[in-house]
């Protein structure tokens, strides 16, 4: 994924001051914190895994790969509908 992405960079706005960061950072970022997010739910009581019915655990830091992949694999079903979309608008169709 890093090799991939090496060369791409994303950039946002806080306060008014632009910012960028390399694109698999902020994948990463992602995971990461949609993995805390599921650490919240679970510990809440909104699902639980098999390891956790006993007694409340953190959810395996390994899931974060999961939600990894899941953050590209979004990423690049909408990029690739944003390109494929403008091509359909140019060509009036």
């Amino acid at each position: 994924m890093i090799i991939v992405f090496w060369r791409s960079w994303v950039t946002y706005v806080v306060g008014g001051k632009r910012y960028r960061m390399p694109i698999a950072l902020s994948f990463v970022l992602i995971g990461f914190f949609i993995w805390i997010a599921e650490n919240i739910a679970t510990f809440f009581g909104a699902w639980k895994y098999p390891n956790q019915s006993d007694a409340w655990s953190l959810v395996h830091l390994g899931k974060v790969s999961s939600w990894l992949l899941l953050v590209i694999v979004s990423f690049l079903i909408v990029a690739t509908l944003k390109l494929v979309k403008g091509k359909t608008q140019n060509t009036g169709e």
